[in-house]
């Protein structure tokens, strides 16, 4: 076997805590929820903008393994801005009070976590497209797209 493979498989997993629930979340405007961390108490009630998936197992997966870096493609990403407007997240909830989060901001390709990922920016934007939860690196693109989602109600908080 390449040693290579050895070395990825031998990885540790990211997603080594309890949780009972992950949800992943699009918004249209982040500061309207995001003050530069997230605090214990969620309420996704007061997030009027968002789309959000509940993952499931499968999904899980895949997201540690991207986490953990065994899946990690990486592109050369231009920055675009200097902003950090988190417009993508991850949230780990235990007993309904978030344990762990990932937040990522596609304009300027950073992202912040209470964990450090391995994480390329291109497997999150293919972990959040796969989850119907579309990444644009403009932000009228991208309100444009999330707010069209919103008003057909196609899309729910679960």
């Amino acid at each position: 076997m390449d040693n290579h493979l050895i070395k990825k498989q031998n990885i540790k997993d990211y997603i080594d805590f309890k949780y009972d629930k992950v949800i992943a979340f699009a918004s249209v405007n982040p500061m309207d929820y995001y003050d530069g961390d997230f605090n214990e108490k969620f309420d996704v009630k007061k997030f009027n903008d968002t789309i959000s998936k509940t993952l499931n197992s499968t999904q899980l997966k895949e997201l540690n393994d991207i986490l953990s870096g065994r899946k990690n493609e990486h592109t050369d990403h231009n920055s675009i801005s200097d902003c950090f407007y988190p417009r993508h997240n991850i949230l780990f909830l235990n007993k309904d009070k978030i344990i762990h989060h990932i937040t990522v901001c596609f304009e300027c390709n950073a992202m912040k976590s209470s964990k450090q990922p391995l994480a390329s920016m291109k497997n999150l934007e293919d972990f959040f497209s796969s989850l119907s939860l579309k990444v644009f690196s403009d932000p009228f693109e991208h309100a444009k797209y999330y707010d069209s989602l919103k008003s057909s109600h196609r899309y729910k908080l679960q």
